[in-house]
């Protein structure tokens, strides 16, 4: 990954639009500084880089406070390279309406392919994730691979043995390991507590003994028992009474319908006059439709005729009317046959004239277009004269610059062949340059191989005896052993078969006391099953009693309903029958008959609601007591089936046990569980001591197999130590090779470069690189006044060919000009002729004028003849009309009259048909809706009540005959009340004590299941437990020290190793190791190459020592972020200020060590002497009011 261009737009000081494009920038070099005092904003840059990337910066955690003060709006961008591809990713926020003080809007992130400009991501919450799966990187491996920590791990060196730990923590990012080891010690915590406090909780559960339950199990069947016998009595008790209650009912219902049915009888008889009448009313009713119809006709007829009198008056006067306005048409008719000739006559000389106007305009104006061409062309002639006059000028004076040039390149003609020459020169400088500097590296290299030779082949010697001591132990140890294994291996198949026979026992122990609870809960259930089945024929013969009764009570009230309602209707026109009198038609019906004024009917319509109110109460308590029998039943029915339930389901379990036995061939007997638990305690005893010798054998394994991995171990050091001195022999040989190669190529490059520099009247010695320079300069010249030679006759040439085409020109514009004023001669005199022929056709002065007179005479007399036209045409079609509407009530008169008769006829015709003698008698029988109503819904309610009674009667005579016929008691109601009283209280009393054993019995059911599940839990979590034991034991602390320094000392080693590396490249006489002293895991030591590989302290570097070493740790951190990511664009943040000169310039030697590796390294400082050793520099300048400007150097 590489920054190739940062641009920003108010971030803190750096207030107004800066862009840094550090390709071009940069060019050819990779080093440059970022300068500035303290404070100017140098470290903006980089908050800008990874504000752009990531939307965060390292020093602000919130991006808001980036925006520069007194700004609207700011922005942060990057264009970078990853793997050949140039992406473009930024950052922007912006306040409310781009104001100062407006409230802050939300941030947007965006980045896109820079060569198409597709957009690939434009959320704020996506962009850093797509950043960081492009590159690899994530924001703080981003930080530490090119953000290097150089000043950091240089307080990392300086510190002491306790602040190590977290300043390495910090700078690596490793917090993560001491969260691991709080997080297991933590869980290790809870699960142990957990497991505690289930120990405890299981202590809490109470039990009863096996003796306590037997015994309470016995007293709660004998109540069980009891209660059984007790309920067949009451059952007993309770038919005898309901038998009793239904008798005198039914006596007392018997009794009240033969009164009601006498009485029923009697007032039927008295209202028959009022069936006689209803007879005629509906006879009436069916002569009524011809009677309406017949009436209907007259009056149509006579409005007809009304009608058809008014019309023909209409009809004279409109015919008056229609002759005077066609006498008036006729007259305005010829006035405007008139008008138009002379309409058409003047229109067609105005169209002449406006066609000869049109071309006189069209005359004018070419007069006008040609006047002013020849101007405009006149203009241009004196223009292209000055033109020609400046271009001989610039002529002349390219000529004599020519001949400069020319005198120069014959003079130097012997530089020409630089042009082919001077990038081999450069690749042999270049190589020569290479050569000196590896030869110099190979012979340092030879010295320090030669001493660490000496070195690796003591330590092998050593290593070698420390394996064959290591080795005698590991034997002792494998064949005690061996000898132990022998012992055990029968022990397999004894354990196998004895945990078998263990789990087969206790399956057999909770199957025995699972078995005997079964048998207890089925005989439970199957008296309650019966006891509720025999309950539940008594309650449905008295539900089926109770519904009969309540339908026929439910019909009575139905038939008392009707009656009020005929009596309500009776009463209510009682009033208004006082106004009626004999032979005047009733305001209602129009009848001139009334009945009811002289032979008035008693009603009484309260006494009727009072037996309604009567037989609705006796509804409800019936409904009432049926309710309370079918709810009594519906909890029987539920409880049988619960109990039918739990009865299948117990024996389901009870043969899925009897399985188990059948399985395991088990025969139970009384002492079958005491015999199964001594066996148990025998195989346990057994099973302990086989886990006993098997431990021991563990035990001499774990020594064994420490002492395998001890040997292993130096078993690999003794083979590395071999290696790497085949390696070290194998190095030292090919750099003597190297060594003989390279002096060969550096006497041949120095002979080549000599004849070179002889050509070009130059010495090659110690300064060659400066000679080149010269050379370059003179290739340069010589390549720069060729090309200024073919700048100018390219240019002289132009102005020859821009001199013709101006002589051209003037000589085209002349010949126009001559013609243009020829043919403004000839349309002037066409114009005057059009304008005689005009005047001679219509001689007015205004056309318009002239045309709106003539059109606005001849449209009046027209809109006249036109409303004239429109009066007539309306008068003659109401004349039409009126003709169409008289002869139509004429037939409509002729045919309504004869349909008049016939209806007559018709009507007669029924009278007669219905029994009536005459029109009045039928007049007198009609009765209106309301009246009709009335009487009918009385005569039917009447009948229906009648008929319910007799039906109530004769069934409740007949049921009263039967229940005497069963005589089940001579007792009195009250006497069996109370003892029924009796019975139901000792059940009530039996009940609770049988709830009460049971709720006991099924808690500690309920409480042993409890135990037994708790007990399996908590044997489940101790194995889960042996996990978190093992791992607390390993890497879980309190403080997280434990597997945080662990894997600290791992990350340094790494880090060390990769530190080396870059190392080598910056200062290859020294090389970082760990400390081998196991109290000071954490602390660095340097091997000093120059002094015979003398290890020394970091508090012995001197300050440019200790920077290149802080620098290279700096690296090693970046390549371990990076991981596989090429990092090509590193930045160095101070580190610089507290360094002498010496160890500045041992500093500005490393740095150029660094660059030489590719790198593009940015270093931020403020050191005066580290801005003039490094001449390319991003300046950042205050401007004295809190704002930098950029400056590029």
């Amino acid at each position: 990954m590489k920054i190739l261009k940062i641009k920003s737009l108010n971030i803190n000081s750096l207030k107004g639009e800066f862009e840094v494009d550090l390709e071009k920038f940069l060019k050819d070099e990779s080093l440059f500084a970022i300068t500035g005092p303290t404070g100017a904003g140098k470290s903006t840059i980089l908050d800008v880089i990874t504000c752009a990337l990531y939307g965060r910066t390292a020093r602000l955690s919130n991006p808001n406070e980036l925006m520069s003060r007194h700004t609207g709006e700011c922005l942060c961008e990057v264009e970078f390279e990853v793997k050949g591809k140039v992406y473009r990713s930024s950052w922007s926020q912006k306040r409310a309406r781009k104001n100062a003080d407006g409230a802050f809007q939300s941030a947007k992130m965006e980045i896109s392919e820079v060569e198409s400009g597709k957009v690939l991501e434009s959320y704020l919450s996506k962009v850093p994730k797509y950043i960081e799966d492009l590159s690899g990187l994530d924001f703080d491996r981003f930080i530490q691979s090119m953000m290097l920590a150089q000043g950091s791990f240089d307080a990392f060196l300086k510190a002491k043995e306790n602040e190590r730990s977290s300043l390495l923590e910090k700078i690596t990012g490793t917090q993560i390991y001491k969260q691991i080891s709080q997080e297991i010690y933590q869980t290790y915590t809870s699960k142990n507590d957990e497991i505690k406090l289930d120990e405890n909780l299981l202590g809490n559960i109470e039990l009863l003994s096996n003796e306590v339950v037997v015994e309470k199990t016995l007293v709660l069947n004998n109540s069980k028992a009891q209660k059984l016998e007790l309920d067949t009595k009451v059952n007993d008790l309770k038919k005898v009474i309901n038998w009793l209650e239904n008798l005198q009912k039914l006596e007392t219902d018997n009794n009240r319908y033969i009164q009601e049915f006498e009485q029923i009888t009697l007032e039927k008889e008295n209202k028959k006059e009022d069936f006689v009448r209803l007879d005629l009313a509906n006879k009436a009713l069916n002569i009524q439709p011809i009677y309406q119809e017949k009436n209907s006709l007259t009056q149509i007829i006579n409005q007809d005729k009304e009608k058809l009198e008014k019309l023909q008056k209409e009809l004279i006067e409109l015919k008056q009317q229609l002759e005077s306005k066609t006498n008036e048409s006729l007259k305005v008719k010829d006035e405007l046959d008139k008008e138009k000739i002379s309409f058409d006559t003047n229109s067609k000389k105005l169209q002449e004239v406006r066609t000869l106007q049109t071309k006189i305009e069209s005359k004018l104006q070419n007069i006008k277009e040609l006047e002013n061409k020849i101007s405009s062309q006149n203009e241009q002639k004196t223009k292209l004269n000055e033109d020609l006059k400046v271009l001989k000028t610039n002529q002349e004076r390219i000529e004599n610059d020519l001949k400069t040039i020319n005198d120069y390149l014959i003079k130097n003609k012997n530089d020409e062949s630089l042009k082919e020459e001077i990038s081999l020169i450069s690749k042999n400088v270049n190589d020569y340059k290479d050569v000196l500097k590896l030869l110099k590296q190979i012979e340092e290299k030879l010295q320090n191989n030669s001493l660490n030779e000496k070195i690796l082949q003591d330590s092998f010697s050593k290593a070698k005896k420390e394996f064959d001591e290591i080795k005698i132990l590991f034997d002792l140890k494998d064949k005690e052993y061996k000898e132990l294994e022998i012992q055990t291996s029968s022990f397999n198949q004894k354990e196998a078969n004895n945990r078998d026979r263990l789990k087969s026992i206790e399956k057999l122990i909770t199957s025995i006391d699972e078995y005997k609870r079964l048998l207890e809960f089925i005989l439970k259930e199957e008296n309650i099953i019966s006891s509720s089945k025999d309950e539940s024929k008594i309650i449905k013969t008295n539900i089926e009693e109770k519904t009969k009764l309540i339908n026929e009570i439910q019909t009575h009230i139905q038939t008392l309903n009707d009656k009020r309602e005929a009596e309500l209707l009776i009463a209510k026109y009682e009033s208004d029958r006082v106004n009626l009198k004999e032979g005047e038609e009733c305001f209602l019906c129009g009848s001139k008959e009334h009945p009811f004024v002289n032979h008035r009917k008693s009603v009484n319509a309260d006494e009727t609601s009072s037996i309604i109110a009567q037989k609705k109460q006796i509804f409800d308590e019936e409904n009432k007591a049926l309710r309370t029998f079918e709810l009594n039943l519906s909890k029987l029915e539920t409880k049988v089936e619960s109990s039918t339930l739990e009865l299948n389901k117990l024996s389901k379990n009870k043969e899925e046990i009897e399985q188990v036995f059948s399985s395991l061939n088990f025969i139970l007997m009384d002492d079958s569980k005491t015999n199964l638990e001594e066996e148990k305690q025998l195989l346990e005893k057994e099973l302990r001591n086989i886990v006993k010798i098997r431990d021991e054998k563990e035990k001499v394994l774990a020594q064994r197999d420490n002492l395998q991995k001890e040997l292993n171990t130096k078993q690999t050091l003794v083979l590395q130590n071999e290696q790497e001195l085949y390696k070290l022999k194998s190095l030292i040989e090919q750099l003597q090779n190297e060594q003989i190669q390279n002096t060969s190529k550096k006497q041949s490059l120095e002979e080549e470069l000599s004849k070179v520099y002889t050509k070009y009247e130059l010495i090659f010695d110690e300064k060659f690189e400066e000679n080149f320079r010269a050379i370059v300069v003179k290739k340069d010249s010589f390549i720069k006044n060729e090309t200024s030679k073919k700048e100018l006759d390219t240019k002289l040439q132009g102005l020859s060919v821009q001199r013709k085409e101006l002589d051209t020109k003037i000589i085209s514009i002349e010949l126009s000009l001559k013609t243009e004023a020829e043919q403004l001669s000839k349309i002037s005199n066409e114009t005057k002729e059009l304008q005689i022929q005009s005047k001679a056709i219509l001689d007015v002065s205004d056309l318009n004028i002239f045309e709106k007179e003539i059109t606005s005479k001849f449209n009046i007399i027209y809109e006249k003849y036109n409303s004239l036209s429109k009066e007539l045409v309306t008068l003659n079609s109401r004349n039409e009309s009126l003709n169409s509407q008289i002869i139509e009530l004429n037939q409509r008169l002729i045919d309504n009259s004869t349909k008049l008769e016939e209806t007559k006829q018709n009507f007669n015709k029924a009278l007669v048909e219905n029994s009536f003698t005459s029109k009045e008698e039928f007049e007198k029988a009609l009765l209106s809706k309301e009246q009709k109503d009335v009487l009918s819904l009385m005569c039917k309610a009447l009948e229906e009540k009648y008929t319910q009674i007799q039906t109530l009667k004769t069934d409740t005579s007949k049921k009263l005959s039967e229940q005497k016929e069963l005589n089940l008691t001579d007792k009195e109601l009250q006497t069996l009340n109370d003892k029924l009283k009796e019975l139901q209280t000792a059940t009530d009393e039996l009940q609770k004590s049988i709830g009460s054993l049971e709720k006991e019995l099924e808690i500690n059911a309920s409480n042993m299941k409890k135990h037994e599940d708790k007990i399996k839990e908590l044997e489940k979590k101790k194995e889960a437990f042996k996990v978190w034991i093992k791992l607390n034991e390993m890497i879980g602390s309190a403080s997280g020290d434990k597997f945080a320094k662990f894997a600290q000392g791992i990350t340094l080693e790494q880090l060390i190793y990769l530190a080396n590396k870059h190392l080598q490249i910056l200062s290859p006489r020294y090389e970082l190791q760990r400390s081998s002293d196991s109290s000071k895991l954490l602390e660095i030591e340097i091997i000093d190459g120059f002094q015979g590989d003398v290890v020394r302290g970091v508090n012995t570097l001197s300050g440019g020592e200790s920077f290149i070493v802080s620098l290279s740790l700096a690296l090693g951190l970046s390549s371990l972020a990076s991981q596989k990511i090429s990092i090509d664009s590193l930045f160095l943040d101070e580190g610089f200020g507290t360094l002498d000169s010496d160890s500045l310039e041992l500093a500005l030697n490393a740095l150029n060590q660094l660059q030489s590796s590719g790198k593009m390294v940015g270093v931020i400082s403020h050191v005066e002497a580290l801005k003039e050793r490094i001449p390319l520099q991003v300046k950042v300048e205050p401007k004295g009011d809190g704002t930098s400007v950029l400056e590029l150097s």
